[in-house]
């Protein structure tokens, strides 16, 4: 796919705590008016968290406008990664055992921009960085179809259902994954990434 990053929009790595008041207004301006959000939950004015302080995070700004952004934190254990208190702790669970993990969240789009790309561009560029941070495997969880679509045409597997998570309580959450080694090895040889 064609990039659509232009001189009209950039897009640029970003450190807590530059920007976030933007990317926290951003979260929920885009996610109150979505079908089964929980209208407690979004009743705040910004979503930012503790692991906002931590992460990588990437905007897509158009004239010095935040209208889209992402996370992606490193974890040394699944525990710290989000949703993780949601997964059984049967084989789904331990499968992510002694393994680096980096968590994809809060993919956020303004939704009068959504429709151009902006999602792809900053799930690779995510990608990129866990590549170069080492990471053994990529975790995300997401309770959108399209997005469950676009992760596995990138790579992703289901791991497993997961229910109860805060921001839409009545719908499933699919935790997903993306074994980095994996990945990395059934890369023919000489092809760059």
């Amino acid at each position: 796919m064609e990039s659509i990053i232009t001189e009209t929009y950039r897009l640029e790595k970003v450190m807590y705590p530059n920007r976030m008041d933007e990317i926290g207004v951003l979260r929920v301006r885009a996610w109150i008016n979505e079908p089964g959000a929980d209208p407690v939950f979004f009743s705040r004015r910004v979503w930012i968290e503790a692991l906002d302080e931590t992460a990588f995070h990437w905007i897509i700004t158009r004239n010095n406008v935040v209208v889209a952004a992402a996370r992606m934190n490193i974890h040394e254990t699944i525990d710290s990664a989000p949703y993780a208190s949601l997964l059984p702790k049967d084989e789904a669970r331990f499968r992510f055992e002694n393994q680096r993990v980096a968590s994809f969240s809060r993919m956020v789009i303004d939704p009068q921009f959504r429709g151009n790309g902006f999602a792809e561009q900053l799930d690779r560029a995510r990608i990129r960085m866990a590549e170069k941070k080492n990471v053994d495997v990529i975790v995300a969880s997401t309770q959108l179809n399209f997005r469950i679509r676009a992760l596995t045409k990138l790579g992703f597997s289901t791991a497993c259902e997961l229910r109860n998570a805060p921001e839409r309580p009545d719908w499933p959450l699919y935790f997903m994954q993306y074994d980095l080694k994996k990945q990395l090895a059934d890369v023919p040889a000489g092809l760059n990434l």
